[in-house]
């Protein structure tokens, strides 16, 4: 049986206590992780880990906007598309106020968060007790992939499959068709990651949404010891889990499997 790991976003941003965007309860799930890698290695065909990726000029970062004083928004701020059009919040680079209005059109509704895995920096490496496991894992077994997500600074991109917003002209902005095939390939496909009320959640989502294979669902499983929401967003990863499991998906725990 080909087994697939997919973990999502395992980054110090999110899995160490002095990350930017800390997500409580990360590094166990993390360790949790690369303790089921090392004890059911033989099992797994093939790992994908996805990498958030952000420039600090991005739409999702306070440096992006200001408000009718000139101010940056301070972290976890919520904007809606009201907001923008009576002038609560803009651009701060006017060049970027057109693309700005269409985005808010598209999505109604953004937060601000802190500035966080940034590419270059330590808060976009992966965390280190799953890294030394992966690294462990990859030398008897190969088949280690990386793949990064949300370079463009012109839209957020929580999920794996797609940003929120098609940017024209971006081609990395479309849909992945790839990385849903290659997902698709695994007869089953574990999922663990960061965090369970947007990324993870996000991913997973488009999975069912996209895939060509319509038993898909069948081939999933949530770890859901392996994930962890941000605070104050609990209620959208328990929706996540009931959307995933009415689909068919599966939820257990890490030293449940089987």
């Amino acid at each position: 049986m080909k087994t697939l790991l997919l973990i999502i976003d395992p980054q110090n941003s999110f899995c160490d206590p002095a990350g930017e965007l800390y997500v409580g309860g990360a590094g166990e799930d993390m360790r949790r992780t690369a303790a089921l890698l090392r004890r059911r290695g033989e099992d797994i065909r093939s790992v994908i880990v996805t990498l958030d990726s952000h420039n600090k000029i991005h739409i999702a970062h306070p440096i992006w906007w200001v408000d009718a004083a000139g101010r940056r928004p301070e972290p976890f701020t919520r904007i809606s598309h009201e907001d923008l059009e009576t002038g609560r919040y803009r651009a701060a680079d006017p060049a970027n106020q057109e693309w700005t209005r269409t985005y808010m059109a598209r999505i109604q509704a953004h937060v601000i968060w802190p500035y966080h895995c940034l590419i270059g920096t330590w808060g976009h490496e992966v965390f280190p007790p799953l890294l030394d496991e992966l690294n462990a894992w990859r030398e008897r077994f190969h088949d280690l992939d990386f793949v990064l997500k949300g370079a463009s600074r012109f839209t957020e991109n929580f999920s794996a499959i797609r940003p929120a917003v098609e940017v024209p002209g971006s081609p990395s902005t479309q849909i992945d068709r790839g990385l849903l095939q290659r997902i698709d390939q695994a007869d089953r496909i574990w999922v663990a990651g960061e965090a369970s009320s947007h990324c993870v959640a996000d991913t997973v989502d488009d999975i069912l949404r996209f895939s060509e294979n319509t038993s898909i669902a069948e081939k999933i499983v949530l770890l859901t010891d392996a994930m962890s929401p941000v605070s104050g967003f609990e209620d959208a990863a328990a929706a996540f889990f009931q959307r995933a499991a009415s689909a068919g998906a599966a939820l257990t725990e890490t030293g449940q499997l089987s």
